[in-house]
């Protein structure tokens, strides 16, 4: 019998082979594979054995029984998913000279009739494992297909948001057992709520799965659009319900672990927003130097004050624009393959993400490059050497001929710690020497003190500390779209 690995291993190639026979055009139309990866995924896998120890405790006599169902799963699963392979490489084969509706036609035939096997084996499975389970077991059933649905369903998530998983956010923010026991009726709430928007998303894909293919077969890219706006629809409502999981969860936890839950939760559901920040960084690594003095450390504190601020609005505003942006996706895949239709150049806000998202993280860009400025005019020769990303240059011990350091390359720097800028280090020094004699520096003053303390951000993961929303601010809006 072979095993998982080998299974597994059989993927990718069995992918890559019906990949290589779409259209390209009907590929960048449907967004990657249209759905036709799910036919190479198992249903289940030998680590899914921890779900099912967990949620329906297993007894000792029962874990081997379900591990030897899994194993012959995986391997009923391989023998089909091989027949799967040599029909497709007959077909491709066969098909030299064929248009793309002909071979979209013909390799719709094995992979629809696999299709059909793979629920047989699935709905098999499920139904030798409930033979093995006591009558308790079989009422804690409906809470194992939740959860296998939330580690199987959700990472199938396409919008930021839509694959967040709060039952585990609880746990990695470290929320005491007692606390999550004490507010289980909301996570079960959550836990209902999110199950039903995923039922109802893969329904959707499900039933419109044949008009996708229809769609793809006939190059009907009008038609095709339509059909993946509805899918599209289906998703938003699950990023919804995440959206007020999230608000509800929080508001049950006390104020200190709401703010820790909440801010791993829009890391993980918004990464491009609140991911690590390389101005945060830069600022803690200033903040370590042994040697500051007292008006240096507090003028570094006051531009922190005033960048995390500042930083706090428009990680906000950038949030809204992806939860905006990313449902239009679909449409802009199908105007990027019009345009080839026509022989035309793709023009720059088809390509990439939207002008408006591109313009706001130049803003945010921005604002951090002056505080990191700020910051070095503030610190003697000496202690910028010792920053990370900075060296003295060669020749003069302690500045070359222009007065300025070195900025060591940085291959995976966000922001970028260098700056252009022709201001002297005497002006930089004048503008921001003191705190108490000055102005915040551009585009980071106009913010009080007491103000910027209530927006601070918390650290609570190794990933970007001040990249996230400050301590104190309601939870994302839920809208409906």
């Amino acid at each position: 019998m072979l095993r998982l690995a080998r299974v597994v291993s059989l993927v990718p190639k069995v992918t890559a082979v019906a990949v290589a026979l779409l259209a390209a055009p009907a590929l960048a139309q449907f967004g990657g594979d249209a759905g036709l990866a799910n036919a190479f995924r198992q249903d289940f896998y030998r680590r899914d054995l921890t779900i099912f120890n967990q949620v329906l405790q297993l007894e000792d006599w029962q874990r081997p029984i379900i591990e030897v169902l899994l194993d012959d799963y995986a391997a009923s699963f391989e023998t089909g998913l091989a027949a799967m392979r040599e029909s497709i490489g007959k077909l491709r084969g066969e098909v030299a000279g064929d248009d793309g509706r002909q071979i979209m036609e013909r390799m719709m035939i094995p992979l629809e009739a696999w299709e059909r096997e793979k629920v047989v084996l699935r709905d098999q499975f499920l139904a030798d494992v409930q033979t093995q389970l006591s009558p308790a077991q079989i009422d804690r059933w409906s809470a194992l297909e939740r959860a296998l649905r939330r580690e199987k369903d959700l990472p199938q998530g396409e919008l930021s948001g839509e694959s967040l998983d709060l039952v585990s956010v609880l746990r990695q923010a470290q929320v005491p057992t007692s606390i999550v026991e004490e507010i289980a009726p909301v996570v079960q709430e959550y836990e209902i709520a999110l199950d039903q928007a995923l039922v109802t998303r893969e329904a959707k894909i499900s039933s419109l799965q044949p008009l996708v293919r229809q769609a793809m077969t006939s190059m009907d890219f009008e038609r095709g659009l339509q059909v993946m706006q509805q899918i599209m629809a289906a998703r938003v409502e699950v990023r919804t319900v995440q959206e007020a999981g999230l608000a509800s969860i929080t508001t049950a936890l006390p104020p200190d672990l709401a703010q820790r839950f909440r801010d791993e939760a829009l890391e993980q559901a918004f990464p491009k927003v609140y991911g690590p920040n390389a101005t945060i960084a830069f600022i803690d690594a200033a903040k370590q130097l042994e040697d500051l003095s007292p008006e240096q450390r507090e003028g570094i504190e006051t531009i922190e004050r005033d960048y995390l601020s500042q930083l706090a609005g428009m990680n906000d505003r950038l949030r809204d624009l992806y939860r905006t942006e990313e449902p239009n996706e679909p449409r802009r895949r199908f105007e990027r393959v019009m345009r080839r239709q026509r022989g035309e150049a793709p023009s720059r806000e088809a390509v990439g993400e939207p002008e408006s998202i591109r313009t706001l993280r130049g803003e945010r860009e921005n604002i951090g490059r002056l505080a990191r400025e700020a910051i070095l005019a503030l610190l003697t020769p000496d202690q910028v050497s010792r920053l990370p990303g900075f060296s003295k240059p060669e020749g003069d011990p302690e500045k070359d001929a222009s007065g300025g350091f070195q900025q060591t390359p940085q291959s995976n720097d966000p922001e970028g710690l260098g700056s252009d800028s022709t201001m002297t280090d005497e002006e930089r020094r004048r503008q921001a020497l003191s705190p108490k004699d000055r102005s915040p520096p551009p585009s980071l003053g106009g913010v009080g003190a007491k103000q910027a303390d209530s927006d601070r951000i918390r650290n609570d993961s190794p990933r970007g500390r001040g990249s996230r929303p400050g301590a104190g601010q309601s939870p994302p809006p839920v809208h409906a779209e």
